[in-house]
């Protein structure tokens, strides 16, 4: 696994490859273009998930997040002129959208949507909301095996995280 815990200055980062949108970026993004995507080692997106929670500008975007997931458990859907719709945290919803391709391709993990931006996001969401007890958790890995089982999938061993 990459070691990549301090994302100091990855926003910057992430605008630059966005930006240039050179053969190195465009080839990572593009890997898997009418391609079935591979399932995602679970250790690799338990690694995304901590340093979510790890980071204050990840970690402040992802409690808006589960904040709104929260109402929305309790009172949503909303259409689209509700006035809870004022509430939708827009910043940070485009933070993560952002943020996972970027932690992806520092890490060297494959970039997919499905396992880290939602799955991930997801699971990140349920801790901050104390639906699941914590990344390290036996619980949380069996949650994402479980319920994400088409896109994550257990390490092996011999395998390269």
């Amino acid at each position: 696994m990459a070691d990549i815990e301090d994302i100091t200055g990855w926003r910057d980062e992430y605008n630059d490859l966005e930006r240039r949108w050179d053969d190195e970026w465009v080839a990572y993004l593009d890997q898997f273009v009418n391609q079935i995507r591979p399932k995602v080692h679970v250790s690799q997106v338990l690694h995304f998930i901590k340093v979510l929670l790890e980071n204050e500008d990840t970690l402040a975007a992802m409690k808006e997040v589960a904040e709104w997931e929260k109402l929305m458990d309790a009172r949503g859907p909303f259409r689209d002129d509700a006035p809870e719709m004022e509430l939708y945290p827009k910043d940070a919803v485009v933070m993560m959208n952002e943020f996972w391709p970027w932690f992806c391709f520092k890490a060297g993990y494959p970039p997919v949507y499905a396992a880290f931006g939602l799955a991930g996001v997801d699971v990140a969401s349920d801790i901050l909301r104390g639906d699941l007890p914590g990344v390290q958790s036996p619980e949380t890995r069996a949650f994402l095996l479980k319920r994400y089982a088409f896109i994550i999938r257990a390490d092996e061993e011999g395998d390269l995280v």
